[in-house]
């Protein structure tokens, strides 16, 4: 039977497919060698939205010692690492602990809805057996992807991000706050105003009083 040219060209579009793929993970994480371990880290879905649920993706194994062997997971760092994760436009960070993924030795993350886009920032510190490790990840354009903003996927309605709406809300707290203090400041001028008024009546009252009586004494006098 005769093959066709596009039964021919499978194998070799497949391949691509596969490189591409193979390329596009690669990309999506990064790679770094800690002692004798290897850490491979990024986000747990990638592309990154905000308002979107993600995570921290680490894998820890040990490299395979020759070609065609399997690298080894390194287990149990659940209970010996942490994760700082740093928001950098903001600054704002916060420790967060790591879980396995079942059923996928030496695979953890830590549980993460980023409600902002930008670069973040992984640390990751604690021990790996008998290593100390203290190493500092973050998302960029050789590393794995930062957060990015979800309106441009939103269908069929755009809605507000977290982000915005506690904007909102901080702006209707200062206005109020603002709107309160000018009420208590008018407040407090109106006392001052009644407490002058009141001591004028009563300086008026005392003249009155001062001057009949002056008068009373005059009259008797005659």
């Amino acid at each position: 039977m005769k093959r066709t040219p596009w039964a021919r060209l499978w194998p070799i579009l497949a391949a691509l497919v596969a490189f591409l793929a193979g390329s596009s993970a690669v990309h999506a994480h990064e790679r770094r060698a800690v002692g004798r371990y290897e850490f491979v880290v990024g986000f747990i879905v990638e592309p990154a939205f905000e308002g979107q649920k993600n995570g921290v993706d680490l894998r820890v194994q040990i490299p395979a010692a020759a070609e065609g062997e399997e690298p080894t997971p390194v287990e149990g760092l659940e209970e010996t690492l942490q994760v700082e994760v740093t928001h950098v436009p903001t600054g704002i960070s916060t420790v967060m602990d790591l879980r396995t993924i079942f059923n996928d030795p030496g695979h953890y993350t830590a549980d993460l809805l980023p409600t902002a886009p930008g670069v973040y920032r992984f640390r990751i510190f604690g021990a790996v057996e008998e290593l100390a490790v203290d190493e500092t990840f973050e998302s960029g354009e050789n590393t794995f992807g930062s957060v990015e903003s979800s309106a441009a996927i939103q269908f069929p309605e755009s809605v507000p991000q977290v982000r915005e709406v506690e904007g909102a809300v901080r702006g209707a707290q200062d206005s109020a706050a603002q709107a309160l203090a000018a009420a208590r400041q008018a407040e407090s001028a109106a006392a001052a105003a009644r407490s002058l008024a009141i001591a004028g009546v009563a300086v008026g009252a005392f003249g009155f009083l001062m001057g009949a009586a002056a008068a009373v004494v005059a009259f008797r006098r005659r």
